[in-house]
Formats: C-alpha cells, structure tokens, sequence
C-alpha cells in the first residue's frame, strides 16, 4: 500500500539512516544465512547470547536460531525480518510496518504488539487489522479514499 501512495511521483530520496521499513515482501534477508547472522549483520557489535535472549522473544529460540533463512515458513521469515530491524545498531528512529500481520499466526501477532509496545521510536503501520490497530493503541487513523489521496479517520 505505501508503495502505492508513491507510484508514478517521479524518482525521489529516501532518506534511510534511521529509517526502518518491513515490506509485505520480505526479501530483505539473506536466506542462505542463518537466523542469527542476519540479525548480526543489522547489529554488528551485538552480544551473541544477548541476540539469542531477544530472537527468543520473537518466538526464534534454541536451535532455530542456526537455521537457514530459506528453511523458514513466511510467518518464521516475518519475526526474523522485524527482529532485525528493532535489533539494528544504531535502532531505527522511524519505522515503517506494511501490512504486519498479513501471514501471522495469533501468537505470532501478539509477540509483534509486545515488541512494537517495547519499541521508543516513531511507527508508522498500514493496516487493514482493526483488532492489531486496536490492541496497539494506534492514536491517528489515516485513510485512502482515493488512490494516492490520505484524510484522516473520524
């Protein structure tokens, strides 16, 4: 959906050095890498045991943290994509969920609250989920009526 607020509008910047953003397609990974080695290339400097004490919150704990990225269902390939993003060092101040709990499962959706609730940046999410937009405590709904035209909610 973000992507088509901005279709057709001519190159433009983006400006990502504290920006986040999780795309419905998560094809930001390396998938011949494991779990683990893709949040420590995010977070360079990162403790191991650390790492793997947060992975555990995401629902990626023990041996699932040595797994290969390919070997991982699209809802394991979610948790390791946002884990790495709220891991990253430096953090992002600003980040951008597209449609978050398309392909999750209910626990799996409420591991995403906690962490989002945890996070102390800006979100931005784009949502069609009323119940996550709800238990997250969303304060400003946006709306798109029109294509590439947003009003707000009342």
């Amino acid at each position: 959906l973000l992507e088509d607020l901005v279709a057709g509008r001519g190159p433009g910047r983006l400006l990502t050095d504290r920006v986040g953003y999780l795309r419905q397609r998560i094809d930001a990974l390396n998938d011949d890498a494991s779990v683990l080695d893709n949040i420590l290339a995010a977070a360079p400097g990162a403790d191991v045991a650390l790492v793997r004490t947060r992975l555990a919150r995401f629902l990626l704990g023990g041996d699932a943290v040595h797994r290969a990225v390919a070997t991982l269902s699209g809802g394991e390939r979610f948790r390791v994509a946002l884990a790495r993003l709220l891991l990253a060092d430096p953090p992002a101040q600003l980040i951008i969920l597209d449609e978050p709990t398309n392909n999750l499962d209910i626990a799996s959706v409420g591991r995403l609250v906690d962490a989002l609730r945890d996070y102390r940046g800006a979100v931005i999410v784009v949502s069609h989920d009323d119940d996550f937009l709800h238990r997250l405590g969303v304060t400003q709904t946006l709306e798109m009526r029109l294509p590439g035209v947003l009003t707000e909610a009342g």
